[in-house]
């Protein structure tokens, strides 16, 4: 896919045992460095800073969900509403500013508790690819914070017939959490035929204070991809995702009472595309890539009280039943240019919909077993149109030593609301009677209007190799986010406050910067990077002065978003590997001069591998120092200290086919801890307790 710029792209290594040292005298030209490929084919003519976790890395521990994969890596921290539900923050932007894709697709939801991170099977991915800043000169709106692409597992075609296949099983302690996968592969030199499908049952989770209350959750998925080779230069590529999960419960969240118990009684998405690529048209235009997507997720959450928190016996009388249906639809055409092997160019443009739906009753049952029941939308029926042109170049001012990069990006939104009544019916039913209240008065919370923007997004940066063994890399981007269709129109109210959006909101901006310096010796790499971001009219939610319990959605003049991280490996030996990473970031509210909100604090983490030809393992740590600067409302959090061993067998060959064996204990210590990004959630805000993992693996 074309080689990548400068170390710093390097992704970052999980505490795993599937390491490799480095090549002597590593450098800007090593085939370690050119072999990795980030967020699709755009971001090779861009420096970035990112991580690429693969599947080998994935497969080291036992992962929930990818959110809890990622959170080892430096800059980024898990934010979780459950055990299912769970999202990330990077660099202090939360989910709401992080574009998260499946293929290069997106995945657009609602947000609060929406979990679109963990509908996504495990098993299928086969890397993980962060971008760690601002991403809109690439994707547009939605990537000001950073970008996460999930990349699924592809054949490769093979000289002959070959059916490849691996079927799997898992179980953990802390809450019985029984796994079971399956992947087959069948391969020709023409074409290809992948085939996944899983299925996962866990219980409540237990905590050093005792069992998470409604921390269950069922899921299971299925997909299919093919591919087809018409000739060198000609292939098309399909690809379709199944997911679906039930009974999933969220042990709590903001926007929920203490006494609430909330479940996703259904959750599905589905994903379905097509992409064909024409290779090789002349000596200058490399690549055309034309590309359509479709991609949904609806959500059905039931929401009640409990008549007694200690017990968690549940008061029938009062039901909210919010629904929601959110799909994107969109096109891609990418080409890609080099000229005199020193400058490189693609152009490329693309349009998305996304059509969001949501509708939400409540329920009461009377003492004479009447039924009343009331409908109302959350946030009106509203699309999102966005369509976009985009071009990145690269230029080698001196091949091997210095790169200029720049990117450009102008994109149209227009988002169309109907106007939202509350309520929007009323009736009651008493056996199989219904009655709908006649003379109904309703009121219209938002009216149907018509939301037009143009923003544009800009990156440079320069990429200076010092030496063979050191680098520079310094990058400013001009970042925008078009307010979302919940943030302009939600009205959220389940019982513990009310959330309203805010039609008047305007997009975002901001600058960011992030210097990094690389060093890369045959036994030792250090990264460090420092990221200086200024944004205005930055969107959070604000409590109403004059409505108890009330928050509204308003732009914030002006904040401020600085950090800096740092990465070290270390080959000690043939076997034993070191490798620690630390983040810090600090926020600001430069007018009201007070943090922001969800923030993560210093953290980061640190491990030893060792590998020979028979077994491997690890033994980690991931630390987090006490949080203090907190925003209105919010709880300090104590730091914490985790320790977590894992091994692996290497592969047993039984004849044709082969095994392997996985195992390892989380928190060993069973150590009690909050995780600040968590600290809005119900009674229970404990982290998961002591776990003991068992992997089986076969494969032929």
């Amino acid at each position: 896919m074309g080689s990548i710029l400068f170390p710093l792209l390097v992704g970052s290594v999980l505490c795993n045992n599937t390491f490799t040292r480095n090549l002597q005298h590593d450098s800007i030209t090593t085939k370690e460095i050119k072999e990795i490929t980030v967020v699709g084919d755009m971001v090779k003519n861009l420096s970035f800073p990112l991580v690429v976790v693969n599947s080998k890395q994935l497969q080291a521990s036992s992962f929930f969900t990818p959110s809890d994969a990622l959170q080892r890596e430096p800059g980024i921290s898990l934010s979780r509403d459950g055990i299912w539900s769970t999202s990330i923050n990077v660099r202090g932007f939360s989910e709401q500013r992080i574009l998260e894709m499946v293929d290069g697709d997106r995945i657009q939801t609602a947000t609060e508790h929406s979990g679109p991170m963990s509908t996504i099977d495990m098993n299928t991915i086969d890397k993980i690819e962060v971008i760690k800043g601002a991403g809109s000169v690439l994707y547009g709106t939605g990537a000001m914070g950073g970008v996460v692409n999930f990349v699924t597992k592809t054949p490769s075609y093979s000289e002959f017939f070959q059916t490849k296949g691996i079927v799997g099983t898992e179980f953990n302690t802390v809450n019985n959490l029984w796994a079971n996968f399956a992947n087959v592969q069948f391969t020709t030199n023409q074409w290809y035929i992948g085939l996944n499908g899983s299925f996962r049952t866990a219980q409540n989770t237990m905590t050093p204070g005792g069992i998470l209350p409604n921390s269950q959750f069922h899921d299971a998925s299925w997909g299919v991809k093919a591919g087809i080779m018409y000739s060198p230069n000609h292939e098309f590529i399909a690809n379709y995702q199944h997911f679906e999960g039930w009974d999933i419960g969220i042990p709590g969240g903001r926007t929920f009472p203490a006494s609430a118990f909330v479940r996703y009684t259904g959750i599905a998405r589905n994903q379905l595309d097509g992409e064909y690529i024409i290779s090789n048209i002349s000596e200058i235009l490399n690549q055309i890539n034309i590309k359509a997507y479709t991609q949904n997720i609806s959500r059905d959450v039931e929401l009640t009280h409990l008549a007694n928190p200690i017990t968690h016996l549940i008061d029938p009388s009062l039901t909210l039943l919010p629904k929601s249906l959110n799909k994107t639809s969109g096109t891609k055409i990418t080409t890609d240019w080099n000229f005199e092997n020193k400058q490189h160019l693609i152009l490329g443009a693309e349009g998305w919909l996304r059509d969001a739906q949501t509708i939400r009753l409540t329920e009461k049952n009377s003492a004479d077993t009447l039924l009343t029941v009331t409908g109302d939308l959350p946030t009106p029926n509203a699309k999102m149109y966005d369509a976009g042109i985009f071009g990145l170049y690269s230029y080698k001012i001196i091949p091997q030593k210095l790169t200029l990069n720049a990117g450009l990006r102008l994109d149209y939104i227009q988002i169309a609301n109907d106007t939202a009544w509350f309520p929007l019916f009323k009736y009651t039913q008493k056996g199989s009677v219904i009655t709908y209240l006649k003379n109904l008065v309703s009121t219209p919370m938002y009216i149907a209007s018509v939301h037009e923007n143009l923003n544009y997004s800009a990156h440079v940066d320069l990429a200076y190799n010092i030496s063979e063994s050191q680098s520079l890399a310094f990058s400013v981007s001009n970042s925008y986010r078009s307010p979302s269709i919940e943030e302009l129109f939600k009205n959220i109210n389940l019982g513990a406050s009310i959330h309203l959006g805010n039609p008047d909101l305007k997009p975002e901006q901001g600058i960011f910067t992030n210097l990094n310096h690389t060093f890369v010796e045959s036994n030792f790499n250090l990264k460090t990077d420092v990221f200086f971001n200024y944004l205005t009219n930055l969107i959070q939610e604000v409590q109403n002065t004059t409505i108890p319990n009330t928050f509204v959605n308003q732009n914030i003049s002006k904040a401020l978003f600085v950090g800096a991280e740092i990465e070290g490996k270390w080959w000690i030996n043939n076997h034993f590997m070191l490798l620690a990473n630390a983040s810090y970031t600090h926020t600001r509210d430069i007018v009201a001069n007070m943090p922001l909100p969800q923030i993560p604090p210093l953290h980061g983490f640190a491990c030893i591998n060792y590998d020979n030809k028979q077994v491997g393992g690890s033994f980690s740590t991931l630390w987090a120092a006490t949080q203090n600067e907190i925003a209105t409302g919010e709880t300090s959090t104590a730091g914490h200290l985790i320790f977590n061993i894992d091994a692996h067998s290497a592969d047993i060959y039984l004849n044709k086919s082969k095994l392997k064996l996985f195992a390892g204990v989380e928190n060993i210590l069973n150590t009690a801890y909050f995780d600040h990004l968590s600290s809005t959630r119900g009674v229970v805000k404990l982290e998961p307790g002591r776990n003991i993992y068992l992997k089986i693996k076969y494969g032929w």
